[in-house]
């Protein structure tokens, strides 16, 4: 496929106006499409897409922002009172250049709160935060909690725990796995009930 440039197009009559709101900012082809067609454009959309392709706008694009490093995310999760100076300095200016992250960070420190103070009542109110929230990525955050809502409402407002109990059945998954299948009801009796 031969590509044709520098030829003349039906859009070219119509095109100063347009091109200067590109140069503008304005890059939406829809929009251009229809400016085009208040100046007397007949062509379709697709024919002002193919004459954007040749040109590029005057403004250069800002330069990306590095990469936020890994620090970030422990940041994030920390309580504020807990930061160092510069570390919350640094987290403050990725938060005002990001507005995704500082709606995460957010996000993430109210839940906390809830999970610390033992606030389970105030999990519905959150729930409904994150999904007002624009960012798609949090909504499946919330499907967890909101399947058994009730539940995880009473594990977070009790200081109960069923850590104990977890711990003691993964000793015993170890001890299986360790056997190597030869794992029956006298080694686990041997192993866990008659340590020594």
């Amino acid at each position: 496929m031969v590509k044709a440039v520098n030829r003349s197009t039906i859009l070219d009559e119509y095109w100063p106006y347009p091109h200067q709101r590109r140069n503008e900012g304005c890059h939406d082809t829809a929009q251009l499409h229809r400016d085009s067609t208040d100046l007397g454009f007949t062509g379709s959309i697709q024919a002002v897409r193919r004459y954007l392709r040749t040109f590029t706008p005057s403004a250069s694009a800002p330069a990306p922002r590095p990469a936020p490093r890994p620090a970030v995310v422990r940041w994030t999760m920390t309580n504020p009172g807990n930061l160092t100076d510069e570390g919350a300095f640094t987290l403050k200016e990725i938060r005002a250049g990001c507005p995704a992250l500082d709606a995460v960070t957010d996000h993430i420190r109210d839940f906390a709160e809830i999970v610390r103070d033992l606030h389970g009542d105030q999990l519905p109110g959150w729930i409904e935060d994150v999904e007002q929230d624009p960012l798609r990525a949090l909504h499946s955050l919330v499907n967890g909690p909101r399947r058994d809502q009730d539940a995880v409402i009473a594990g977070l407002s009790t200081p109960w725990s069923a850590g104990q109990v977890e711990g003691q059945n993964m000793r015993a998954k170890l001890v299986k796995r360790t056997g190597f299948g030869r794992a029956n009801i006298d080694l686990l009796r041997k192993r866990i009930l008659y340590r020594t």
